[in-house]
């Protein structure tokens, strides 16, 4: 009978992020409080049909560095390699040997695993948005020309997880999740369940996007015309600052959270590094309106009130929050609102940090980013800062860690996503020490 109500921890971490790739980076990077905002430099940027002319790119990426051919490459979206290189990452990250594959011609398999327990679940907004736009610029400039073979299977927001599996021979459940910018927490979320439900030893798990930098900037003129992004187009470094008083919308960014959750036996019988315990996970919907938060922020109560309970955490026991903290008006105060409500007095005791101020915001990805630099907060000790919080919003009022690091002895924190169609998702995480 397959073990029930397994302990879930975190073991690997792979980032790929526009202040750092790799944990390491990523972390110092975090610590240093490094903005990933830049002016774009893409030939569709420079338009004036855009208003926000900054974004958040990942720097120095080389999907050869990860193993990808150049041959490959070309018959993979963007979206996709990110994925491979972030699950490389983790994997390695984990302490598994990614050895030549034996069996059914796959080059490649995470030795001491049991591929049948092995499975990857990750979370995208949209997929191989860049494949979309080219596919159909070919199609519409000219009918008769034949499109790339490879072109549906680049494009489907299922490539990702199904390419990592394909990757590393991973023969467990396999599936994308698409809920907007709380994909990689709800992913995670269902891997986090399958490992405690006894489905599975470990999971490749978290999200992954690449909105900013497509084709010809559509995934960046959908979010500019619903006027979510910052348009601190001289200062894009300092463009995201949530709960600053003066924020003026998110600053949109790519790449991949992919994390390694295993079962606590597994891990320590194979020495394994563990970052962190993830205790529960919880979604609520908003079911209010596709873009637009519920300004009663009682989805959100409900969210935070079920993932401590379903963890056994009463609010005191809860040090720190990596909120979702987009850098929008409407999502730092309703954010605020909903942690007050549901902490009490202890809200005002909480370290809570906006890790979007310098990653920017990766959409599907955000969630993955996210739940790394939690697990690592608590591994350390260290809450994260909120950089470019300059000036105090009163309807804001948390300490949001501004500016700089602090060190601190945490125990438990949760991170939380909040997508468009009012999707949302949050993870509690324990320090294991």
């Amino acid at each position: 009978m397959p073990q029930q109500s397994a302990r879930v921890v975190v073991t690997g971490i792979g980032p790929i992020t526009s202040i750092g790739i790799g944990r390491s980076a990523f972390w110092q990077a975090t610590l240093a409080g490094r903005s990933g905002g830049a002016r774009l430099e893409t030939p569709w940027s420079v338009s004036p049909r855009f208003g926000t002319l900054i974004g958040a790119p990942v720097r120095g990426f080389r999907a050869g560095d990860f193993g990808i051919a150049a041959r490959e490459a070309s018959l993979l979206d963007r979206v996709s390699q990110f994925a491979l290189a972030g699950a490389k990452l983790a994997l390695e990250d984990a302490g598994f040997a990614i050895v030549p594959g034996g069996a059914r011609g796959r080059a490649w398999e995470v030795a001491g695993v049991d591929p049948w327990r092995l499975g990857v679940i990750l979370g995208t907004g949209i997929g191989g948005l860049t494949t979309i736009e080219e596919s159909h610029r070919r199609w519409a400039e000219d009918p008769d020309r034949p499109m790339r073979r490879y072109d549906l299977p680049m494009l489907i927001p299922n490539a990702p997880p199904a390419q990592v599996a394909i990757r590393f021979g991973a023969r467990g459940e396999c599936k994308s999740v698409a809920t907007a910018c709380a994909a990689g927490t709800m992913s995670t979320g269902d891997a986090f369940r399958a490992i405690r439900d006894g489905e599975a030893d470990v999971m490749i798990t978290g999200g992954v996007d690449a909105v900013l930098c497509d084709a010809d900037g559509w995934g960046m003129k959908g979010f500019d015309l619903l006027r979510a992004m910052s348009t601190r187009n001289n200062a894009p470094e300092k463009a995201s600052r949530p709960f600053d008083r003066n924020r003026d919308g998110f600053v949109l960014s790519e790449g991949a959270g992919v994390v390694i959750l295993e079962r606590l036996d597994h891990a320590r019988r194979r020495g394994a590094p563990i970052r962190a315990e993830i205790v529960s996970y919880a979604a609520t919907c908003d079911a209010y309106h596709i873009v637009m938060l519920d300004p009663s922020a009682d989805a959100m109560v409900r969210l935070l009130e079920e993932t401590m309970g379903r963890a056994g955490l009463a609010p005191g026991d809860v040090d720190y929050i990596n909120a979702h903290g987009t850098s929008t008006q409407a999502n730092d105060r309703t954010e605020t609102q909903a942690i007050h409500r549901a902490f009490g007095p202890r809200a005002s005791r909480l370290k809570v940090s906006a890790t979007k101020s310098m990653t920017g915001h990766a959409i599907g990805a955000s969630g993955g980013i996210e739940l790394a630099a939690t697990a690592l907060a608590l591994h350390e000790g260290i809450a994260p800062p909120t950089i470019n919080h300059e000036t105090p919003d009163p309807e804001c009022d948390l300490d949001y860690v501004p500016n700089e690091p602090v060190s601190a002895p945490l125990r438990a924190a949760l991170t939380t996503s909040y997508g468009f169609g009012g999707h949302n998702a949050a993870l509690a995480l324990r320090a294991l020490r």
